[in-house]
């Protein structure tokens, strides 16, 4: 099993350290089991003060990504659409982390609840409990 962090798993293990919650992450990481994609990676380096974006670099670009080929955008594209639909939009940067994750055969692990509403139109997506 491979997990994708988002963003906000991230920033945990960024602001704690791994003695806290995100210790977890750290764990994944050590057991070669973690995953990326573009959104989280341009989050982190957007949130990230310049002198330190070289380093956080160093260590995203050194995992595996999950990419989107074209049919990957256009599931995103799907899947945004009937979340709009529904009038139960959530930014188009976490669908495509999401449909990152499930066509990576990825968990997705995450803190933002707005992932329940697009597990709700796809339902192939899933969600990383994290060990207790």
């Amino acid at each position: 099993m491979t997990v994708l962090p988002d963003t906000s798993i991230w920033v945990e293990l960024l602001r704690e350290g791994t003695d806290g919650p995100a210790g977890e992450l750290d764990r994944l990481l050590s057991e070669r089991a973690v995953v990326t994609c573009g959104p989280v990676v341009a989050e982190l380096l957007a949130g990230t003060p310049p002198d330190r974006q070289e380093e956080l670099w160093i260590l995203l670009s050194s995992l595996p990504w999950a990419d989107l080929d074209t049919f990957g955008w256009r599931e995103a594209g799907v899947v945004a659409g009937s979340l709009r639909r529904s009038g139960r939009a959530v930014p188009l940067t976490d669908v495509v982390i999401a449909v990152s994750a499930r066509r990576a055969r990825s968990v997705l692990w995450t803190r933002n609840t707005g992932f329940d509403r697009i597990v709700e139109v796809l339902p192939a997506l899933e969600l990383y409990e994290r060990a207790r």
